[in-house]
């Protein structure tokens, strides 16, 4: 029996097709190629992304998606596409409007929300009864929803969060709408729910063997998907026999916001060969979305370590799922300053997370602020506290360099005393957009402009087998640090 069944995922500009795994449903891959098959689909998937900031829908696509009269269904930015419009000015004064195609008659303005959520459907629907529940996750800045007429709520969600700031309650907040055949909501994974699925499946009339069928050709697509990511293309590029089946990871700490934390993750997973997994200390997850972009992954439970109680996954089951996964690469993104927090409580920072999680780091400084020498210092100030934590400090990165000359006399300091200093020439049109989550941001452009940095960083293998000891609190360790150095 021939498939009949056809499901499409949108693979443009600043879509991210493998953020999710949608079900497991969709069989054909629509890119700017082939946007004349969206008129043959049963239904169309528009993935999230950066499709509203990145003007990424041409007047052709456009056109396809309004005369579409099949199941469309939009996450996140996708969602975003079929509403009216959005406000982005999230640090602008004013509203910045970017249009939608209208077809949902919805408004969007920020709201940041980074949660693990449960969800329930608030009517009758193809995706099954109201009162019926699922799970999945938010990561979105424009998350506040205005709902206009001729529209219905779809979902609903249970969030604890919202704007960095913890609710004294958890409460629910509208997260999907529907009109006729046009579904769009903010909650990632939402087909991934065996009763969501299951659901979508009976009232498309699908049977087990057609359904089969959709199973086998939407593996044939998620190998297809895969081969446009970085990693396939490296991988291609250097044919060489590794040198060990040991697994290898890194932590990037900085010496505060805006260092460039996220432009070098970009930068960094973008260089490297072998199937790599990115994660982020703290809640705001936002941060990794580029390198996810390139390589082509998934957002998991595993990609939020806990920072204090704030977070997805504990560094027990992060290192569980190190030791179990088949990654060869590990790379983490902490959270503000490598210090910031500490004072509050404990394991609050991203420094003692990272000597519980025991992997190698790299301390990022940037030169935007106090030039090349400052930066040098500041930098040394925090791998010399973090190695006397017990912090495995490998080296200092010193980022957005603007004169080579200067900074070769610090690369020099550092060679004689030890420290390996590691000098990265300021981007072109990626890492001045300052801490990209919180303004729009193109992540076509912006991972174009971090793959063109030119820099090298050893990544040295990782030990998974157990959690390393906390020993003294950070304050006992900052007092002790401060008599040595300052003789106080």
């Amino acid at each position: 029996m021939e498939l009949t069944m056809e499901i499409g995922i949108l693979d443009i500009k600043g879509s991210l097709p493998c953020f999710e795994n949608f079900g497991d449903l969709p069989t054909l891959i629509v890119n700017e190629d082939n946007i004349h098959a969206i008129k043959d689909l049963d239904m169309l998937i528009i993935p999230g992304g950066s499709l509203i900031e990145s003007f990424s829908l041409n007047e052709e696509l456009k056109k396809h998606l309004l005369e579409f009269d099949g199941i469309l269904f939009g996450v996140c930015s996708g969602f975003q596409i079929l509403s009216k419009r959005v406000d982005i000015g999230r640090k602008s004064q004013y509203p910045i409007f970017r249009e939608g195609l209208g077809l949902l008659d919805v408004e969007f303005s920020p709201l940041i929300c980074t949660d693990r959520v449960e969800f329930k459907l608030m009517d009758n629907c193809i995706f099954g009864k109201v009162g019926d529940r699922g799970d999945g996750f938010h990561c979105h800045t424009y998350g506040d929803i205005k709902i206009g007429k001729g529209v219905k709520i779809l979902t609903v969600s249970k969030v604890k969060k919202l704007n960095y700031k913890y609710l004294e309650e958890k409460r629910y907040m509208v997260s999907g709408v529907y009109r006729k055949n046009i579904y769009g909501t903010m909650v990632h994974g939402f087909l991934d729910n065996k009763n969501i699925k299951k659901s979508l499946l009976e009232s498309l009339g699908v049977d087990e063997k057609e359904y089969q069928n959709i199973l086998n050709k939407n593996k044939n697509l998620k190998e297809k998907l895969k081969r446009k990511s970085v990693i396939y293309s490296n991988r291609k590029r250097h044919k060489e026999e590794k040198k060990d089946d040991k697994k290898r990871g890194i932590i990037l700490l900085s010496t505060g916001s805006q260092s460039g934390k996220t432009f070098l993750l970009t930068s960094i997973v973008s260089k490297l060969d072998g199937k790599t997994f990115v994660a982020k200390i703290g809640p705001d997850v936002r941060d990794i979305v580029p390198s996810l972009y390139i390589l082509r992954e998934p957002m998991l439970k595993y990609s939020s370590i806990k920072i204090g109680d704030r977070g997805w996954c504990d560094v027990e089951e992060f290192l569980r799922f190190v030791e179990k996964s088949d990654y060869e690469y590990y790379i983490v993104e902490g959270v503000m300053g490598a210090f910031t927090g500490a004072l509050r409580k404990k394991n609050y920072s991203s420094a003692e997370v990272s000597k519980l999680l025991g992997f190698p780091v790299y301390v990022i400084s940037s030169c935007s602020k106090g030039g090349i020498e400052g930066a040098f210092v500041e930098g040394l100030s925090y791998y010399s506290l973090l190695r006397s934590m017990g912090v495995d400090v490998r080296g200092i990165i010193l980022n957005r360099v603007y004169n080579f000359q200067i900074f070769e006399k610090v690369r020099e300091i550092g060679e004689k005393i030890g420290i390996k200093v590691i000098g990265v020439k300021k981007g072109e049109g990626g890492d001045d957009r300052g801490f990209i989550p919180e303004i729009e941001i193109d992540y076509e452009s912006f991972c174009r402009s971090a793959m063109g940095l030119d820099f090298e960083l050893e990544i040295p293998p990782i030990d998974t087998h157990k959690i390393k000891e906390e020993g003294e609190n950070f304050e006992y360790h900052l007092r002790k640090w401060a008599h040595k150095f300052l003789d106080f």
